[in-house]
């Protein structure tokens, strides 16, 4: 691991659209269905592989997350139906893109939420996942999964969602890329229940 300390600024935009440790016990089914767009030509078992990644955290949160991944088709050629359905706050979307020329490579994501927030879009920037795989022993799937988890973790807890510990810390710097490593940068308890009520009212 690199001996400096890397500050991965997870930015969560508000766009005024329409919009643990331990395992937290689940207070009913919550599930959460993501569809992940490539438009950064990411290798498909990277993104399927960081699919499981996140699942992985989102199930320590207690909650059940469905990732979908589509890649981009050849014209005619059929796309999962699950890749066209129409997203909502129980199913969102999340797009693995290149570099933010106005962000830099410093930020790795990006959630998009309105005035109340909510959301359903949010964007993760591939190039800036892979170069922090080259400064942590991590791969560059598992750094990747993280960064999605963290982006999603956004559009669930809703504003001002940073946290001093765990997966939503906004700066990760050399503890929690060891973390990554060690697959043990999750999040907290206390976010954990959040997400869990928050969608076991959408259910109402």
């Amino acid at each position: 691991m690199a001996d400096r300390a890397w500050r991965a600024g997870l930015l969560s935009s508000f766009i005024f659209i329409l919009t643990l440790s331990g395992v937290a016990p689940c207070l009913s089914v919550t599930r959460i269905r993501i569809t992940i767009h490539n438009d950064a030509g990411a290798p498909k078992s990277v993104l399927t592989q960081a699919a499981d990644e996140a699942s992985r955290i989102f199930q320590k949160a207690g909650v059940d997350s469905v990732w979908i991944v589509c890649q981009h088709t050849n014209a005619g050629a059929s796309s999962p139906p699950d890749c066209l359905s129409r997203v909502d706050l129980t199913h969102v979307s999340l797009r693995i893109v290149p570099w933010s020329a106005q962000l830099g490579d410093s930020i790795f994501g990006s959630a998009f939420l309105s005035e109340k927030g909510m959301g359903v879009y949010g964007d993760v920037f591939y190039p800036s996942a892979e170069k922090l795989h080259n400064n942590c022993d991590a791969s560059v799937s598992r750094v990747l999964g993280h960064v999605m988890a963290h982006e999603i973790g956004h559009l669930l807890l809703g504003t001002n969602s940073h946290s001093a510990l765990g997966i939503m810390r906004p700066h990760w710097q050399a503890e929690e890329l060891r973390q990554i490593g060690m697959g043990t940068l999750l999040f907290t308890p206390d976010q954990a229940r959040k997400m869990q009520v928050r969608l076991l009212s959408m259910l109402d």
